[in-house]
């Protein structure tokens, strides 16, 4: 039997902490060994990237930049499978300037309830 649906949401709500707290290496504890992360989906290079020490970079050049600090703006809605998705407002500190963003992740996981990858649903278009 798969991971719980409660099990998903703590993972999820866990993640969205420690991207609030701005540690790369403890949002990649929450990760398989091979995570794939697109963030945003369809971005330019460099948006999609794979292996935990890629993730790992990723996270800290984009904490290093941009400060984000998300907040959950509905339920986690977690699936009879292996995935979960969450809808979420991300505040950002760009050049100085505070940008927010409206985002939905979709997550999916490992039998071992770790994150297997992670697809972020928002646009460039969308920031204001």
């Amino acid at each position: 039997m798969g991971l719980s649906q409660e099990q998903m949401r703590e993972t999820v709500d866990e993640y969205l902490r420690r991207v609030g707290l701005g540690d790369a290496d403890a949002v990649v504890e929450l990760m398989a060994d091979e995570v794939s992360v697109e963030d945003p989906v369809g971005g330019p290079p460099g948006t999609h990237v794979v292996g935990r020490a890629e993730v790992r970079e990723f996270f800290a050049k984009g904490f290093a930049n941009a400060k984000p600090t998300p907040q959950r703006t509905g339920p986690v809605r977690a699936t009879a499978g292996d995935e979960a998705a969450v809808p979420f407002h991300l505040t950002l500190t760009l050049a100085g300037e505070e940008k927010a963003l409206d985002v939905i992740d979709v997550i999916s996981f490992d039998e071992e309830g770790r994150i297997r990858s992670l697809r972020a649903f928002w646009s460039y278009a969308d920031l204001r």
